[in-house]
């Protein structure tokens, strides 16, 4: 597991957006990229979903806590070990199974999501306030 007080190794783009590097792109070259990361002392997920892309959510499902590190990665998303509820990158919840039919309460849960981009083989997340400026970080080379 990586840890980082989000003050070693960081980039920083323009005065606006502070980026740090959460772990190595090859740390999820593996046949189920998922990693466990503390950011500033928040528990957090990294994984690489389905289609390629990062996600940078809070470890711990809000109905009973499960850590989502040991969740199912399927659907471009992780789903919680423990009762099944499924959240993307983004951290919303999109699928909550032993809800009524019709229920939309799925879509009122979300879990803490970071913006994550990679860039140079490393895995960068924002630690700055506000939307990050990632215009800032392509025009360096940076892919998101």
């Amino acid at each position: 597991m990586l840890e980082t007080d989000g003050t070693s190794g960081p980039e920083q783009f323009d005065d606006t957006s502070l980026w740090v590097v959460v772990a190595q792109s090859a740390a999820l070259d593996i046949p189920r990229p998922v990693l466990p990361v503390t950011l500033n002392g928040q528990r957090l997920v990294l994984f690489r979903d389905d289609d390629g892309q990062l996600g940078l959510i809070g470890r711990n499902c809000p109905h009973r806590g499960a850590d989502l590190c040991f969740g199912r990665l399927e659907d471009n998303g992780l789903r919680c070990p423990f009762h099944g509820w499924h959240f993307d990158r983004t951290g919303q919840c999109v699928e909550q199974p032993a809800e009524p039919l019709g229920s939309q309460m799925y879509q009122q849960i979300k879990v803490p999501m970071i913006a994550v981009v990679e860039r140079g083989g490393v895995i960068l997340a924002y630690v700055g306030n506000g939307q990050p400026q990632t215009e800032m970080l392509h025009k360096k080379g940076g892919t998101s």
